[in-house]
């Protein structure tokens, strides 16, 4: 679970070092840079979502959507 925190911790710095970088091109007007940025960005979205649903997955072994707020009549 260690390694799971620190990839989270090491994730979100890096999407917000990404955004900044997006942040700056487009504001010094350098669009092919920021093309080039986009899909590190993707990447590193899609590497947090599939981190966030490991971790649901461990921690409600038993659920089998992952949430823990449904309904039971």
């Amino acid at each position: 679970m260690a390694k799971k925190i620190l990839l989270n911790i090491f994730l979100n710095v890096a999407i917000i070092v990404v955004i900044l970088c997006l942040v700056w091109t487009f504001k010094n007007g350098y669009y092919l840079y920021a093309i080039a940025g986009t899909p590190p960005f993707a990447m590193l979205i899609y590497l947090k979502v599939r981190l966030v649903k490991s971790v649901r997955k461990l921690t409600n072994p038993g659920s089998k959507s992952g949430m823990t707020g449904s309904k039971s009549e």
